[in-house]
């Protein structure tokens, strides 16, 4: 008997006269294989992308210094990483350095509930830069805590009329006030005191705007260390 050409079962009419697929079928072929690659690379961008602002939304986000304002602890140009889980579970304490989004009498502050939700949408809009525009963050240091009575006396900084006395270098002045900081807020100071826009100005800063704890230089290397 004569034998058919079942090879794999294809039948013979769909083959080329040399015996293999046309060259349409392999075109068609590769353009899937091209399709099916884009998408997953799609796919795999998109959850970088997701993964990528939960992480700067929710748990760290790295900031540029802008100003000389907390020399000679951070200096211009300095990069730091923010931790942002902290303050969900307390409250700023004194000599922790925090960045913060807008001023007390800012307005741009459009979600000041406290419930989960409308945390979560204000965290992600700081993340996308959606809800705060014109307002810059700052970073600055926290030298008195809600109940606190805060004192510079010639230039020396007092709390609760003790004498402050850090672990940490700053640059004095010769300002004198005092400040009694209420509930659900913390007064702020730059490190360099002379050349800092701080809570002297305008008053003190409410949790609720704050987006975390500066915790590490990370860049440039040769300044690289924890706050």
């Amino acid at each position: 008997m004569g034998s058919a050409d079942l090879g794999d079962g294809e039948p013979h009419w769909k083959r080329g006269g040399d015996g293999k697929p046309p060259e349409g079928g392999k075109k068609k072929a590769d353009r899937e294989q091209w399709i099916a690659l884009g998408l997953e690379l799609a796919v795999l961008f998109i959850i970088a992308l997701v993964l990528a602002l939960y992480l700067q939304a929710f748990i760290i986000k790295p900031y540029i210094i802008p100003s000389p304002s907390m020399e000679p602890t951070l200096l211009e140009g300095d990069r730091v990483m923010v931790d942002r889980v902290t303050y969900h579970y307390r409250h700023p304490r004194r000599g922790e350095v925090i960045v913060f989004r807008y001023l007390p009498e800012d307005p741009a502050n459009w979600t000041k509930g406290g419930n989960f939700l409308t945390r979560s949408l204000d965290l992600l809009a700081e993340v996308l830069n959606i809800s705060h525009q014109g307002s810059l963050p700052f970073i600055k240091r926290v030298v008195g805590e809600a109940g606190d009575v805060v004192q510079l006396r010639d230039g020396e900084l007092y709390i609760n009329d003790e004498r402050y006395e850090p672990d940490y270098r700053f640059i004095k002045d010769n300002a004198n006030g005092t400040w009694v900081v209420p509930e659900g807020c913390v007064i702020v100071m730059g490190d360099n005191r002379p050349n800092s826009n701080d809570s002297r100005r305008w008053g003190f800063v409410p949790y609720r705007s704050i987006i975390g704890r500066a915790v590490v230089i990370w860049w440039p290397p040769s300044r690289w260390s924890s706050l």
